[in-house]
C-alpha cells in the first residue's frame, strides 16, 4: 500500500517528481555549455584586444574548445532522448561531457593568459 494509500496515486507524483528533476538536471547541462561558450568567446576577444597575442598562438585553443563544445552538446541532445531509459548512463555520461568540457576551458584560459603576459610553459 502507497503513502496515501492510493499506490497509483503515489506512482504519479513520483513520475511527475522525476519528469521535473530530469528537466531541471538537463537545464543545468544546458547552461553549463552555454557558459563555457560564453567564456570561449570572451578569450577569443580577449585574445583580439591584446597585441602581444597572435591569431595562431590562440587560434590551437579556441579550436580545441569549440570541437568540445560541439561534443558536449552533441552529447546533451542525445542524451535527452534516452535519459527515461537509462537515468544514470545518462548522468554519467554528461557528467563525462562537461568535466571535458571544463578542462578544455581551462587549458584555453591558461594558454591565453600565459601568452598575454609573455609566459611561455
Amino acid at each position: 500500500m502507497g503513502l496515501f494509500g492510493d499506490d497509483e496515486r503515489q506512482d504519479q507524483r513520483l513520475d511527475a517528481l522525476e519528469s521535473h528533476i530530469r528537466e531541471l538536471t538537463e537545464t543545468v547541462h544546458r547552461n553549463q555549455v552555454d557558459t563555457a561558450a560564453c567564456w570561449a568567446d570572451l578569450l577569443g576577444l580577449q585574445a583580439q584586444v591584446d597585441q602581444k597575442i597572435s591569431a595562431s598562438d590562440v587560434d590551437p585553443a579556441l579550436t580545441n574548445l569549440n570541437e568540445d563544445l560541439r561534443e558536449a552538446r552533441k552529447v546533451l541532445d542525445q542524451s535527452a532522448k534516452t535519459a527515461s531509459e537509462s537515468w544514470a548512463n545518462f548522468q554519467q555520461g554528461v557528467n563525462q561531457a562537461l568535466q571535458s568540457l571544463r578542462k578544455s576551458m581551462s587549458e584555453a584560459a591558461t594558454r591565453v593568459q600565459e601568452k598575454s603576459t609573455g609566459i611561455d610553459a
